[in-house]
């Protein structure tokens, strides 16, 4: 008996019942990017499904975000096997996601400390995986059995993430002997992850990517910056201090009760505080020369509030801070250049009047009186002569806007006059060793839940636009984000149990009939992962409630 598969090119087909996404796959033309997964009438399945019934079949390669996840995670898998065999000693750690890389290393009697002909060592082995076409077998398993499992091999955070899983079974997977759970879809076989490199860095190394086209990244092997580095070091340091490496333990300190989580809380805040203390004396030590400072980061990482801060810091200093948004130097509404699919591009650095903004920052700079402009984003007008104003002796530029570090923004201007900041989003948290939690996902969840409480914005809306949006991000702000003079991470080590009430109820309303509902589910089994923690602990002051609604500061108009 056959079925009939219809494909995402419309070709339609008739396969034998039974058949597998993957024998069905080598009957077919071979395509650009070979596919890790596929849509099965809406619902995303690994390469050994078998066909039973009339389907469509959309497939995902590392193209595209569904796939990408699919890849990296395979390949974490593979790196985790090389290091079993041939450090058996040592245990991997995959500590941050980074765009197209993840930073590793190894922890062991000799600590940290990875040397390059070990890290080739691990990379020649992965390739020989690949090569053999190394099967990554797929088994059902009761959820409590599995937990059980893992805690006697002394995985004690993976086994209580799974213990807080509702389905009754899940997933497992093993290679060579190796098993374990890695939180979603894997590939079938190592052949479908040739595309990586290992790249030795500091005392870890990194394991570079395959580039994803469709949000316009840049394949290059170096992308780790000093500045960038140096605060990821800090931050591992920092969640040492505060003896929170993974969820579990997150969520042991929230169920300790109300007085251990304000502890968390404080301690965060104040470390928080301190990398802000550290920024502004900086600049500090080199005013008045320095008299313009530039503010950037993408999306939901808290700009708003961290330049307020900031501006607060100075004023502890002596210094008068002058905020000045980049939004309101927006062109006309109508003269906003429009993006491939004819929408207008307000993402894009054209949609600014470049000449006016530096017209008016040249002019402060010198002592001159400057007309600056307000954008009005109702009647989607540029009022140019809103507000004149005159730089003082005591007073400093703070300019925050998705494209200030773009040194276009401010050619002209000598780099003794400007320093740049760059705040990241880099998430502290580990579900398990090998599996980081995305810094995307951190920032996506706050997203949903400033787009709720500032747009009226449901949560099914803003996950349609993320991809738009960090497709704007890899354009705009990414590429720039190495001309920083200093980075400051916004990311709090105990934000997701504040967020997740909020953020889950409104995921839940995402039915399967929404294009998000798989994004949606997603994400909903990841927040259920953390605890629930209240929010009436969190300061008025914090970068949190910039999402929360509660913010001394005015909530942002755009970002």
């Amino acid at each position: 008996m056959t079925v009939n598969v219809s494909f995402d090119q419309g070709e339609m087909r008739q396969v034998a019942r039974g058949t597998t996404l993957e024998q069905l796959l080598v009957t077919l033309p071979p395509r650009e990017r070979m596919p890790l997964a596929a849509l099965v009438n809406g619902t995303l399945q690994e390469l050994d499904y078998p066909l039973y019934s009339e389907s469509r079949i959309e497939w995902l390669d590392y193209n595209c975000s569904v796939g990408w996840r699919v890849y990296r995670r395979s390949l974490v898998f593979l790196l985790q096997l090389a290091v079993n065999e041939l450090f058996p000693e040592r245990r991997l750690w995959v500590s941050h996601s980074l765009s197209e890389g993840l930073f590793c290393w190894l922890d062991g009697p000799q600590g940290q400390q990875v040397s390059a002909a070990e890290v080739e060592k691990i990379e020649a082995q992965m390739q020989r995986y690949v090569a053999q076409k190394l099967p990554i077998t797929r088994s059902s398993i009761a959820r409590d059995d599995a937990a059980a499992m893992f805690r006697a091999e002394g995985k004690t955070e993976k086994a209580l993430l799974l213990e807080r899983r509702r389905e009754e079974y899940i997933s497992i997977y093993t290679a060579n002997g190796l098993t374990d759970f890695f939180f979603g879809k894997m590939a079938v076989n190592a052949s479908y992850l040739p595309y990586f490199h290992l790249l030795p860095y500091e005392d870890g190394f990194v394991m570079h990517l395959p580039a994803r086209e469709y949000l316009g990244c840049v394949d290059r092997s170096e992308f780790l910056s000093r500045q960038l580095q140096t605060t990821l070091a800090e931050y591992h340091e920092w969640s040492e201090l505060m003896g929170v490496k993974t969820v579990s333990d997150l969520n042991a300190v929230v169920e300790r009760g109300p007085r251990d989580f304000l502890e968390l809380v404080l301690v965060a805040e104040t470390l928080h505080e301190r990398n802000l203390h550290r920024v502004s004396d900086a600049i500090y030590a080199e005013f008045p020369t320095v008299r313009l400072v530039l503010i950037a980061g993408p999306s939901s990482s808290g700009k708003t509030t961290t330049t307020r801060r900031l501006g607060i810091q100075f004023r502890t200093l002596g210094i008068k801070p002058v905020m000045i948004s980049l939004d309101d130097y927006f062109v006309d509404r109508e003269k906003t250049p429009r993006n491939a699919s004819g929408k207008p591009d307000f993402e894009g650095l054209a949609a600014l009047d470049l000449q006016l903004f530096e017209q008016n920052m040249q002019a402060l700079l010198a002592g001159e009186e400057a007309a600056l402009p307000h954008y009005d984003f109702v009647s989607g007008k540029s009022i140019k002569d809103y507000r004149r104003l005159r730089l003082a002796d005591d007073e400093i530029l703070l300019v925050e806007g998705i494209h200030a570090l773009n040194e276009a923004l401010t050619v002209h201007i000598p780099h003794k006059h400007k320093r740049k900041i760059f705040i990241s989003a880099l998430t502290q948290l580990n579900l398990d060793s090998c599996n980081p939690v995305s810094a995307s996902d951190n920032r996506l969840i706050r997203r949903i839940v400033r787009d709720m409480q500032f747009r009226n914005s449901p949560a099914a809306q803003t996950l349609d636009q993320w991809e738009d949006v960090r497709r704007g991000e890899h354009h705009n702000i990414f590429p720039w984000q190495d001309d920083a003079d200093h980075f400051i991470n916004s990311v709090l080590i105990y934000e997701l149990p504040v967020l997740r009430p909020a953020v889950e109820a409104a995921l839940m309303e995402i039915d399967d009939s929404q294009p998000s509902y798989l994004e949606a589910q997603r994400l909903l089994r990841l927040i259920r992962y953390f605890s629930p923690a209240p929010a009436d602990v969190v300061p008025r002051d914090s970068i949190l409630q910039e999402f929360l609604g509660n913010s001394i500061f005015e909530a942002p108009r755009s970002e």
